[in-house]
């Protein structure tokens, strides 16, 4: 499994689609993904406005769309926006990576960081390429052990796939359905299917990389 940190500076951010973000915001830290779709990613974020700004001039800028907010116990003010950003959506598309929160962007500029199998992030840099090109990228070489496997997935991941698991989905045959499963998690079944969809194809993406290895 491989990580990559990804970086654009301030000057890089204000020439690029991201600028509009740099007259509202110094930095929007994303701690969250909410839910993925064709139109986007659903992110919880902790904004630093710039002087006079606040969390309706978000719809200022073409990609990003102002939902909710909410003070968190300490006093943070959190909130839910819609990303659809093209280098946001295409991340959507790469079945064997994701990106992992926090990370930010903003008019001070962006760093994020992505893990998965070689190929996958590789494919993601020639992407990011194309739309933003990085001024910097390191890339780790993570060791295959239980924690780089458990990292290999999301917290909402991980959670469905074990929960899937300790009932019987994917016995042979089923002990339960995806209804059930979804009913038992109290998440909608559409969004149950895309993280365990998700989650398998990491997996096997993952397994695969490692059977390749080990026959080198």
């Amino acid at each position: 499994m491989r990580e990559a940190h990804i970086s654009w500076n301030a000057q890089s951010i204000a020439t690029s689609e991201y600028a509009s973000i740099a007259k509202i915001a110094s930095k929007l830290e994303v701690v969250a993904h909410l839910d993925v779709s064709e139109k986007g990613v659903r992110q919880l974020i902790i904004p630093t406005f710039k002087d006079g700004m606040g969390p309706k001039d978000l719809n200022k800028i073409p990609f990003l769309t102002f939902e909710d907010s909410y003070l968190e116990s300490g006093g943070t003010n959190h909130l839910v926006i819609w990303n659809s950003h093209p280098l946001s959506v295409a991340a959507i598309d790469f079945q064997d990576i994701h990106i992992i929160p926090p990370y930010s962007f903003g008019g001070d500029g962006m760093e994020i960081t992505v893990r998965g199998v070689p190929q996958g992030i590789s494919n993601f840099l020639k992407v990011c390429r194309l739309f933003l090109p990085p001024d910097q990228v390191k890339i780790v070489e993570m060791v295959d052990d239980e924690g780089a496997l458990a990292q290999l997935l999301t917290e909402k991941q991980r959670e469905c796939v074990i929960a899937a698991c300790s009932v019987g989905y994917y016995q042979t045959p089923k002990k339960t359905s995806l209804r059930q499963l979804s009913e038992n998690l109290k998440i909608p079944r559409s969004t149950l299917q895309e993280h365990l969809s998700r989650a398998e194809a990491n997996l096997m993406n993952w397994a695969a990389e490692s059977l390749r290895k080990n026959q080198l």
